[in-house]
């Protein structure tokens, strides 16, 4: 696009600094105070999630925010259920053994008529809806706005219904954003709900309460677990969750995949043409609530 000026800065001390000398457009999926300028204009996400954005100063400032919404969908429902085959199929203790080079056969599980209970039934929850349905599991979701949904899930609830899905779910899965409304959603009276089942989280890491995941998988029915999002993340060396057996953990890399830049790429330029007055944004919050619906 003519004059336009692209800078790459090196560190995030640049970045600030070239937003204090009138950068209007910030590409990232981090945030700093000191990132917020007179001359910002828009904020294209490379992420999904915009929890770590000011958003009411953005909407009293008139800053376009643009998010990485759905680039990720079918990477990270593909790795959801590699974490969820990680603790079904005992591939996660299977990768311990093999460290201590150790031939220890253990009974497993298959998914083939198990239910499947999806918290956040947006982009990524379809694409874990399908493949759950694609192997022959019973699906029900929930979405902050069921009457809006249109897909592949024939019993979809709201919030509401959430221990009761918890109660009917052989595995529950969650993919649904950080909000103030699902912050914790998921403690120590969901996970005995849920019982012997298995819990996987590749939403975001405050949606589960850690301490209660330990409880569940060291002294409760959990039978396993796999998240690539933990609160706090990077999980600490020190934390317990590291030793448990049952529980397979990845470092926030779900959506990472070969696609992902042509994909984001395609959303950009249709993005620079729209601030540039020549169309409509895609992926654009809207500063009338919470963040994208789940």
């Amino acid at each position: 696009m003519p004059g336009l000026d692209v800078v790459l800065a090196p560190d995030r001390d640049a970045v600030a600094a070239e937003l204090a000398a009138g950068a209007e457009v910030l590409v990232t999926s981090y945030w700093r105070d000191d990132f917020l300028t007179q001359n910002l204009r828009w904020v294209a996400g490379n992420g999904a999630g915009t929890e770590q954005y000011p958003l009411e100063q953005f909407r009293r400032n008139g800053i376009e925010l643009t998010t990485a919404h759905g680039v990720h969908a079918a990477c990270v429902a593909e790795h959801a259920f590699g974490l969820l085959l990680g603790v079904t199929r005992a591939i996660g203790l299977a990768g311990r053994n093999a460290v201590t080079h150790s031939w220890a056969p253990t009974t497993t599980d298959e998914l083939g008529g198990k239910k499947m209970g999806i918290i956040g039934l947006g982009r990524v929850g379809e694409e874990v809806a399908r493949r759950a349905i694609a192997w022959d599991m019973e699906v029900a979701g929930l979405k902050r706005t069921p009457a809006r949904y249109e897909g592949c899930v024939s019993v979809v609830r709201g919030p509401d219904a959430l221990h009761e899905l918890c109660r009917w779910a052989d595995v529950l899965m969650i993919t649904a954003p950080a909000t103030d409304e699902t912050r914790g959603l998921i403690g120590t009276e969901e996970l005995a709900l849920l019982g012997a089942g298995w819990l996987v989280n590749v939403g975001r890491g405050p949606l589960v309460d850690s301490d209660a995941l330990l409880v569940a998988l060291r002294d409760g029915a959990l039978r396993g677990a796999g998240i690539d999002v933990t609160d706090p993340e990077p999980l600490p060396q020190d934390s317990p969750l590291w030793d448990r057996p049952d529980l397979v953990i990845t470092p926030h890399i779900a959506g990472d995949g070969p696609n992902f830049a042509p994909r984001w790429a395609r959303i950009f330029e249709r993005n620079l043409h729209a601030y540039a007055g020549g169309g409509n944004w895609q992926n654009r919050f809207e500063h009338v609530g919470p963040g994208a619906d789940a």
